[in-house]
This record gives structure tokens, sequence and C-alpha cells, in this order.
């Protein structure tokens, strides 16, 4: 007997031997066990998945004589002459090449004449999107009302192609692409019948190439058999031109390493063996598409890959994130696209693997943000009075200032007359040595003001303005202050951060009013924009509703001499590190 290929020798011949389309081949013996015959079935799919095979196999047991559990006997005379293409009750024709409306009319005059042998008789019209419409509107009424002997099977692989009133008037199966998995085992079992020694990883290799069809499967092992007696990983990939699978692997360890350096040399390495670049692009797409399934799917268990290399992949996934595979998915994917178009695809590759090599690992924005807000907390916390001795000296050198200005005002003026002894000393006498000078924070208000800024001749209007109850209210106010920006730390460490630059001006009434230098207009802002929360925590520690407002200083610098100046926003370390990480600027 003359050599068959492959595809034809292994071709199923009953239902339980079709590949992958179980949810199609239990419908159709389950429709011939209860005789609920359609007069029209319609099989769609991708090609090399069985639809004309399912086709034959059902004209065979539509017409079996012997029929066992819905499955041919394979031994009849309408099984066998069925088998040999040469039965007169079960008629195939090629869409294709009788397409026209003449051949359509010559069949619905054949249809009326019935079966010679069997139960019914069969049209298998392959390809039947190739139809011309004035042909499908000529097969309209036969398909609807068809003689009882008369049984229609189509097949396709352009399911929209095929007008709606055809597809209303047909019992329409789905054939999916065959998992590479399945295939593999087929190919297998195929491997063992014809004694051909075949690794597990050129099967899977081999199904992969298939893209879901078993025919082209079969085809390709045909196809490498020839080549070598055994078939092995580097076979397959020296006679279909493939790339090495491990080099895939050492380039996107290269890539996650960011090494452009290895990178190119991997790139070098495939495009002198002869790989065609968009075949190279092929390959890294599909191997990072196994990468992210076991990344996304949290293991590499239900991967259609080779045993062998199942570790491999989990150790790439386990090295990257899903952002990082998504990346280099979608920069690959366009550069796929690309390819079609470049005159130097090799330099296109090349530019686009640097690329990636190059960009950095993603980071996660939530996490980002977590991690700048602790940043943001710790430089807010105060700082120790061991870590701030210039601030110490500075407040001991004001101290000393407010006690030597305190006596030099109440020395008694030259020409008053001495007191005597018996006579109570005046309020503005000088305080004893033994007795401590008291602190520029507890003496009253105007003092203060005037001690702080000896320069300034006339305090604030709103102290003036003041009643002695308002100067008692502000003097708590002021005592509590730092206790409320801790408190509002604890809330919102950023707006505790601009009321620490705000100076206390004075209270009229419930109005609170904050003092900001010329240039803190932002914090000044942003405190206003902020004022329930700081009104709610002003209540909370001070038992009575105050109200804020916000004053700038005149004289920027000069209003707050003894004080350092205050930094700008940017210059602030979370500040300037967001407005980095994000590319932005303060408005």
């Amino acid at each position: 007997m003359a050599y068959q290929v492959t595809a034809r020798k292994w071709r199923p011949r009953q239902f339980d031997e079709v590949v992958g389309q179980e949810h199609i081949t239990a419908t159709l013996k389950n429709a011939i066990h209860s005789e609920r015959i359609a007069q029209c079935y319609l099989f769609c799919g991708p090609r090399g998945v069985g639809k004309t095979t399912t086709a034959r196999i059902l004209a065979k047991a539509l017409n079996c004589s012997d029929r066992q559990d819905a499955e041919p006997c394979e031994s009849c005379d309408s099984c066998r002459s069925i088998a040999r293409s040469t039965s007169m009750n079960v008629l195939e024709i090629d869409g294709a090449s009788n397409n026209s409306v003449e051949d359509i009319r010559e069949l619905r005059e054949v249809v009326r004449y019935a079966a010679t042998e069997g139960t019914y008789k069969i049209y298998i019209i392959d390809e039947v999107h190739m139809l011309s419409t004035p042909a499908f509107n000529a097969l309209l009424k036969t398909l609807e009302e068809p003689p009882e002997h008369v049984v229609f099977i189509f097949a396709t692989t352009e399911v929209q192609s095929v007008p709606d009133t055809i597809l209303s008037r047909c019992q329409r199966f789905n054939f999916r692409r065959i998992p590479t998995g399945q295939i593999a085992a087929h190919l297998a079992a195929i491997a063992r019948a014809e004694e051909i020694a075949a690794e597990e990883g050129a099967l899977h290799l081999l199904a992969s190439r298939a893209d879901g069809a078993l025919r082209d499967a079969e085809s390709l092992l045909d196809q490498v058999a020839s080549f070598e007696s055994e078939v092995s990983q580097q076979t397959v990939e020296q006679v279909l031109g493939l790339v090495d699978r491990n080099l895939y692997f050492e380039l996107v360890a290269a890539i996650r390493d960011a090494s452009p350096e290895e990178v190119l040399d991997l790139v070098a390495r495939a495009i002198d063996e002869g790989t065609d670049s968009e075949e190279f692009v092929h390959g890294l797409v599909e191997l990072l598409r196994h990468v992210l399934f076991a990344k996304v799917g949290g293991g590499v268990e239900k991967l259609d890959v080779a045993e062998d290399d199942r570790s491999r992949y989990g150790e790439l996934a386990d090295s990257l994130t899903a952002e990082d595979v998504l990346r280099m998915m979608q920069s690959l994917l366009d550069l796929s696209a690309d390819l079609k178009r470049s005159i130097q695809p090799r330099l296109r590759v090349e530019i686009a693997l640097v690329h990636l090599a190059m960009m950095g690992r993603s980071v996660d924005v939530g996490q980002l943000l977590r991690r700048l807000q602790a940043l943001e907390g710790a430089d807010l916390r105060p700082p120790s009075p061991s870590s701030t001795p210039n601030r110490t000296e500075r407040s001991t050198e004001r101290q000393a200032d407010a006690n030597s200005r305190s006596e030099s005002v109440s020395e008694p003026p030259p020409e008053s007359a001495p007191q005597s002894a018996s006579e109570p000393p005046p309020e503005s006498a000088p305080q004893s040595a033994s007795e401590p000078p008291p602190a520029v924070e507890d003496l009253p208000d105007p003092v203060r003001e005037d001690l702080d800024h000896p320069e300034q001749k006339d305090p604030p209007a709103a102290i003036d303005e003041e009643s002695g109850e308002d100067d008692a209210s502000f003097a708590v106010v002021r005592r509590g202050w730092d206790q409320l920006v801790g408190a509002m730390r604890e809330a919102k460490p950023s707006l505790a951060l601009f009321l620490r630059e705000a100076t206390l001006i004075g209270l009229d009434g419930h109005i609170l009013k904050l003092g900001f230098a010329a240039d803190d207009r932002f914090a000044m802002t942003q405190v206003l924009k902020n004022r329930e929360s700081v009104e709610r925590i002003c209540a909370e520690q001070y038992g009575r509703q105050l109200r804020l407002e916000g004053v700038v200083l005149e004289g920027g610098e000069s209003a707050r001499e003894e004080k350092e100046p205050a930094p700008s926003p940017e210059s602030d370390p979370t500040i300037r590190s967001v407005l980095d990480t994000f590319d932005g600027e303060l408005v």
C-alpha cells in the first residue's frame, strides 16, 4: 500500500477518536440515540480541528446498518464506501469551486431523489462561506423545507461570512482550538504506534507551533521524522528554524538583571543562526505568556509545557512582577506590528530589547505612597533636645537678651530720689539675683513681641485691640499650640508641617489669627483649605470653637527676624521625592 501521511492515516473514524471536541461529539451521539436529526448542521471553527472529519463520521453513523451505541461499525458496506469516498449517498462538495447559482440549482434538482441504500442522502459542503450571495439565496428554500431523506452538513472557517438567513436554518456547532497538552499527548500516542523515538519537550514544541490545529501538528511531526529518526528538541528547532528555548530564558534573565550588553549578545547569536526577526519576537512573547500565567495563576501546574521546563518558568515568575511581564509583552507586541514595515528589523529588535533592559523595574504606586507617608511622618517628629543644640543655644541667647532688656527697662531714672529701706520695692524693681529671670514665653504678649522684635516700634494692631479676657485666652492658645500641632501630626502630617511654619498673631473674639511670611503663601493656602480639620482639633484642645484667619506678615523675613528663614515647600525632602517620582510641580 502507498505511503499515507500521518494526518490521513490517523484521521478519526469514530466520535470517541475526535480530539478536543467532546462537547460536539456528545451532542451528536445523543441526537442519533434519540433520533432527533436536524435537516442542516453547520460546523465552524479554525483549521485542522476536525470539522470535515466529524461530518464524515456523522454521515457514516446516520447510514450505518449495524450502528453500535451511536458509533459507526466500520464494517458494513455503507461505512466502507463512505471511508473510500465512493458512496452515492454521501456527496462532498467544495464550496470554493462550486459557488455559482447554477451549481445550487443543479443541487436542488438532485436532492429530490431518494438514497440508493441506507436512510439518508447527505450533502457535505466544505468551505460553505465561499458560495456567492445568489447561490445562498437559491439554497434558502431547500434548507428550510428539504425532503425527509436529505441532511446538509456545512463546514466553514469563516462563519461571519455566512448570511444570517442561512445560520437561522442550521444547527451551529463551534469547534475549538485543541489545547497544547492534548495535541502533545496525541502525538506521543502516534509516535509510540509508529515506533518513533520522540522527546516530550520536542512534542510540546510541535504542539505549540501548531496553534491548536491537530492536523498541522501531525504534518510537522511527519516533517521532523523525515529529517531524523529520533525527534528531539534540537531537531525540531533545526528543522523548523526555531530559536533555542534556553536562549529565551537567558534573554529574559538579562532584561531582568538590566544587562543590555548580554541582551545584545543574545540577539546577535539568534540572528546569526538565521532566525527570522518576527519568529524570534513571537517565541519570546510565547515564553513571557507562560511566565505571566504562572505569575497570575500562582503556580506552573496549569501550564501546557514540558515537565522539564516547569521549574524554569517558576523561577522566572518568582523573580519578576506581573507589571514587568505585562510591560515586556506590550512592548514586544508593538514591536511585532512594526517589524512588518521595517527596513531594518534587526535594529528595531535590538533597540526594543535594550530599552526594556534599561527601563528599570516597575513600582506599585500604592506602596510608593505608603512609603512617602511613612517618611513624611518621620520628618514631622519633634527632634530630641540632644539633636538640636543650635535651637537650644538660640533659646538661651534670647533668654539672656530678654533679661538684660528687662533690667535696663526697670532701672529708675537717675534724677529720682532713692527710696528708703522701709518702703516696699516698686513693681518695676529688678528681680533679685537669686530669683531666675522669667522665660520669654511667660512674659505678657506685648513685652514678648517687643523682645522678639526690638526694631518694631508698634506691635500689631490686633494685639492692641484685644481685651484682657482675649489676652488670657490667647496665652492658653499659645501654651497649647505645640500640643495642637502634635495632634494634627497624627491626623494629617502634611498639614502639621504647614502649621509649624505659622506665627500666632492674636485672638480677636473667636477668630485666631495666624501669620505667614510672604513666601509662605502656599502653606497659608493649605491651612485655610483644611481649616475645618484644624478648627475641630482646636475645639477639642481648648474647649471652645475658634475660627482660623490667615494674615500675610508685612516685611517678609523681617517679621520673623529671630527665626530661621522657612524653607520653600520644594526644599522639603518628602515633597521633593513626590515631585521627582510623578514628574510634577507645585502650583
